[in-house]
């Protein structure tokens, strides 16, 4: 907890598993939300804790491409889910098409790629 506390940016690898996170990153999620340290509920409905403005940046890597479909669950509830802890500067870094052959794989890999260098010349 302390760690996610004092971080300025969050970095999270989330690879499309079932159409959603992978169970690891559910438990570690399980474990960051707590009632009072990193949420509260008021009378006008849940309040995040976590610093507004706090970067969070999601390397999301998956076999087919669903970004914009609504198979694309995994993108809403990461949204939702960092949100409802007052992270709300969310980017997400798609590498999509990954087991859709060596072409295709290599496409995805360099927009991933292009991305992230775009992000920290900025």
């Amino acid at each position: 907890m302390a760690e996610l506390l004092a971080a300025d940016v969050v970095v999270i690898a989330a690879p499309l598993y079932n159409f959603g996170i992978p169970s690891t990153l559910k438990a570690y999620f399980d474990h960051i939300a707590r009632a009072g340290v990193t949420f509260r509920y008021t009378a006008q409905g849940p309040e995040g804790l976590l610093l507004r403005g706090k970067r969070v940046y999601i390397l999301a890597a998956r076999g087919g491409n669903y970004s914009g479909t609504p198979m694309d669950t995994q993108t809403s509830y990461l949204r939702n889910f960092l949100g409802f802890l007052g992270m709300d500067d969310v980017t997400f870094i798609y590498a999509e098409g990954l087991a859709l052959g060596e072409e295709a794989k290599g496409r995805a890999e360099a927009a991933a790629h292009r991305q992230i260098r775009e992000l920290v010349a900025a």
